[in-house]
């Protein structure tokens, strides 16, 4: 390789880099658009998996308003929100309220699964708590209303948690019980 080569691939590395600082920069001054900083953190976090097949992106900061796709499931663990997203054979899971990874979201890709072969999305601003996350529900609906939840499924093991709970959550987000899998994948696609 030539001097003046060198030179060359010297300046663009430098160009890149200079690139590099103004868009952090830009993030850290809030002056980068929404979408800029999702695919910042995208690029960062785009080796991360939880196994081979599933994709894990922190912060994404979205909420839940918004039409559902086939394949996609809300739900909650440890005060975090997460949407799953199936595609394919490819699992991608989004914390929109912080950096945690789910520990266990075995139910929520079964119904991401089913929604798949049936190609049919949940109804929009559904929320999953599944019996592994149900122990402490008053925080868990507490992130379901902030985040614009309309429907929640709770454990019916859950439901006594809701005695003496404040009427204002019935009427902020609507409550569904179910007794097991086979029961919630028949209220989530009416089998």
């Amino acid at each position: 390789m030539s001097e003046l080569s060198q030179l060359i691939q010297i300046n663009k590395n430098i160009e890149k880099q200079n690139e590099e600082i103004i868009r952090l920069l830009k993030i850290i001054a809030n002056e980068a658009e929404d979408e800029e900083i999702e695919e910042s953190i995208e690029e960062e976090l785009n080796e991360e998996y939880l196994d081979e097949n599933t994709l894990f992106r922190y912060g994404v900061g979205k909420s839940i308003e918004g039409k559902m796709g086939v394949g996609e499931v809300y739900f909650i663990e440890d005060k975090n929100m997460f949407k799953l997203s199936v595609d394919k054979n490819n699992t991608a899971i989004d914390n929109l309220t912080g950096s945690a990874k789910p520990s266990s979201f075995a139910l929520e890709q079964l119904i991401a699964n089913e929604s798949m072969k049936n190609n049919v999305s949940l109804e929009d601003g559904t929320v999953i708590i599944s019996l592994d996350n149900s122990n402490k529900l008053a925080e868990s609906l507490k992130i379901c209303v902030e985040q614009s939840a309309k429907k929640v499924f709770i454990p019916v093991s859950a439901s006594t948690q809701l005695i003496g709970a404040p009427q204002q959550i019935m009427q902020l987000v609507k409550l569904d019980v179910y007794k097991n899998e086979e029961n919630l994948i028949e209220k989530l696609f009416n089998k």
